[in-house]
């Protein structure tokens, strides 16, 4: 092959990479798992491939190019030609994270929007002009599931009567008709079975006040579906405080919601139908209505109606832990902790890894802490769990905290346990405050990553989480909240990102169902105030530190996996080498979540010394 040839082979192949590489920054906005894709491809690049001081770099869109330039291979080729190629893909990979960025507040949006419909007391479904199903909550969703009279056929709703599906189908082709001032609304009585006469009461009511046609998707009609379960009844306390209604009139008025006819309230009751006529008569009055389907529209579309706590669970998110205890900084900041063990055994201060919190507590289905006589104190670092975030937070910072809670918790001196990034953290604060550390133990962590052997004995996902937040934090910071918000969406993708470029053990530990649940739970719990913190602090890990580890003179114990990818088994060697007073015990075989197998090793260590 001439040279000729050779350059245009070396040139399609250029536009073939391109061409692919632009693929995968689209793929990647609408599709959050597929950032560390994108991300570690162009940190493969050459120009990346070194390792520079911490803290000395450029977060210009300059330097994004520069990155950006190392996509193409080295052609002879004007430098202009290199800008414009290369611009094009800036351009790109910046459109891509806008478009990630809209669709992140798209869907935190539209994720309000079915938490406030799944709050609502009744069954509601969002449907447009041809009866096509959009949008459900959590009740319709059941109702439509168990088959309550109402279906999904085709993605449109149906009921089990084609009488009544036309005439549903007609009420909304009507109502979705009406104007944008033009207010309206229709009751259908839906028979649930051909078996029995008990019925759901359905309400239609339009949506075309509605601003946000991207928020509804082209919304038209809203169907508010009356409870027809028997262990779900409507709570009028309120709606008949409202309308000065009596007790029986608001028991008629519960079972007209729920789509009974006067004849069957009669018989439920036991009561005359003349009897349900006059009270029913008097709620009209009251409330201004002139019929049973208006009567129902007021109670399921007002502000009155909820369904009784006892016979529905909402979920409003996880709930605060009730052992969670707070301590008030002394600049107002809230710090949350939990103790666990033995209140009155050895005080160890726990602090817990990047991806965790104070709920850190390996073998939680036994306290092995209590068994041990220890008191394991551990900390939501800012803006984990329950403590208040602090935008300029640094190691150094977090000693004058804990300082601070120690104090007031009348603590003179405690050992320190510290996993992971928590390592770090408890490092400083022996080298900061010595006299108040009798102990240091540090699990799965080390000295920084400095060189380019460090980076190359990491996993991929981690190096490039580390180079990003050095090289762009912004970016970084973005990338974290869209990934975060992403994966959450299935938890099993979530395992499996964070598990590529793994060995062994670690692998083994991500398949397990209880690591899992373990895991998942306090990385949950973490993320609780969103991603800002963790992408901090992957900054800040990349950054000078606030402190030598020469400083760190207290006895210190390191125990690290022998095949931890996240940080090298150098890392842990080249603390010790530098802290003087420290002994490194290595796991055989064990990657970086050995913590969670050796968790009571290490408390029994920790034990046996002496105070």
């Amino acid at each position: 092959m001439n040279s000729l040839d050779s350059t245009k082979e070396r040139e399609l192949t250029s536009v073939d990479n391109r061409e692919q590489l632009i693929g995968m920054i689209y793929r990647a906005a609408a599709e959050p798992e597929y950032w560390p894709d994108l991300l570690e491809h162009l940190y493969m690049m050459p120009e990346l491939q070194r390792t520079e001081a911490p803290g000395k770099h450029d977060n210009s869109s300059a330097k994004l190019s520069q990155m950006l330039d190392a996509v193409s291979p080295q052609l002879s080729m004007a430098q202009s030609q290199y800008s414009e190629r290369n611009q094009l893909l800036l351009e790109h990979f910046n459109q891509a994270l806008n478009i990630a960025k809209r669709i992140y507040q798209l869907e935190e949006k539209n994720h309000s929007l079915n938490s406030l419909l799944d709050h609502i007391p009744v069954g509601v479904i969002l449907v447009n002009a041809q009866s096509e199903i959009l949008l459900t909550n959590e009740l319709a969703e059941e109702t439509l599931q168990l088959g309550q009279g109402l279906y999904q056929k085709n993605k449109n709703l149906v009921t089990q009567q084609s009488e009544s599906t036309e005439l549903l189908k007609q009420y909304v082709e009507e109502l979705s008709s009406l104007g944008p001032n033009e207010s309206s609304s229709r009751g259908l009585p839906i028979q649930v079975n051909n078996e029995t006469d008990v019925q759901t009461m359905v309400i239609l009511s339009p949506v075309n006040h509605l601003q946000d046609p991207l928020l509804e998707r082209n919304a038209s009609v809203v169907v508010f579906i009356s409870p027809s379960r028997p262990d779900v009844e409507l709570d009028l306390a309120a709606f008949a405080d409202g309308y000065k209604l009596t007790p029986k009139e608001a028991r008629i008025v519960n079972y007209i919601a729920q789509g009974m006819s006067p004849p069957d309230i009669a018989d439920k009751i036991f009561v005359s139908y003349n009897t349900v006529r006059t009270q029913l008569k008097s709620v009209f009055k009251k409330t201004g209505v002139s019929s049973q389907s208006e009567l129902a529209s007021l109670v399921l579309t007002g502000p009155w109606g909820m369904l009784s706590q006892s016979s529905r669970h909402f979920d409003f998110g996880t709930p605060q832990d009730s052992n969670a205890r707070y301590f008030r900084l002394p600049d107002e900041r809230k710090l949350c902790y939990q103790e666990f063990g033995d209140p009155k055994g050895k005080p160890v201060v726990y602090c817990h890894s990047i991806l965790g919190c104070r709920l850190e507590n390996f073998f939680d289905q036994v306290d092995i802490a209590a068994q041990l006589g220890i008191r394991l104190i551990s900390i939501d670092r800012p803006g984990f769990g329950g403590s208040d975030y602090h935008e300029s937070y640094s190691f150094v910072q977090w000693t004058a905290d804990l300082k601070a809670l120690l104090e007031y918790l009348n603590l003179d001196k405690v050992e320190l346990l510290g996993y992971a990034t928590g390592g770090v953290y408890a490092a400083c604060s022996a080298a900061k405050i010595p006299d108040m550390v009798s102990h240091l133990t540090i699990v799965s962590s080390g000295d920084a990553l400095t060189y380019d052997s460090d980076y190359k004995a990491t996993a991929k996902l981690y190096r490039m989480h580390m180079k990003l937040a050095r090289d762009f934090p912004n970016m970084h910071r973005l990338f974290t909240n869209i990934l975060d918000k992403g994966l959450h969406k299935d938890p099993n993708k979530l395992f499996k990102v964070l598990a590529r470029d793994l060995e062994g053990t670690d692998v083994e530990l991500f398949e397990s169902p209880m690591f899992k649940e373990k895991f998942g739970r306090y990385l949950m719990e973490s993320k609780v105030q969103g991603g800002n913190a963790f992408s901090d602090e992957v900054r800040q890990v990349m950054a000078p530190w606030g402190f030598e580890i020469e400083d760190v003179k207290v006895a210190t114990q390191l125990f690290h996996g022998e095949n931890d990818k996240h940080i090298p088994l150098t890392l842990a060697e080249r603390f010790i080498a530098r802290a003087k007073n420290a002994r490194l015990e290595v796991i055989p075989e064990l990657g970086h979540y050995m913590i969670y197998q050796h968790w009571p090793a290490i408390l029994e260590s920790i034990a046996k010394r002496k105070s």
